[in-house]
């Protein structure tokens, strides 16, 4: 399973929907995964629901459980800041 990378910026307003179709294969295969095992259809879908309601109650609780500043936070970037690239942003030596 691999989903395809981001192609829009983050203010994208169908950066959502791009991201729907990046993952709608993955998750279509651990359906189609799920239904040879014996699991019906619906049962995993649901199953899903509250796997993924989990997760994003858990990702509230803590974005980076690994510690490191997400990309996927919005307002978070492991990029420079911009704005602090400027003569005056540098700390005035004592």
């Amino acid at each position: 399973m691999t989903t395809a990378a981001a192609t829009t910026q983050v203010t994208h307003p169908d950066r959502d929907l791009a991201c729907q179709e990046a993952v709608e294969g993955s998750l279509q295969e651990i359906i189609a995964d799920a239904n040879t095992h014996g699991w019906g259809t619906i049962e995993t879908i649901t199953a899903m629901e509250e796997v993924l309601r989990n997760l994003r109650l858990a990702y509230a609780e803590d974005p980076d459980p690994t510690g490191t500043i997400s990309e996927i936070e919005p307002g978070w970037s492991s990029e420079p800041d911009p704005s602090n690239d400027w003569p005056a942003a540098d700390p005035v030596p004592h």
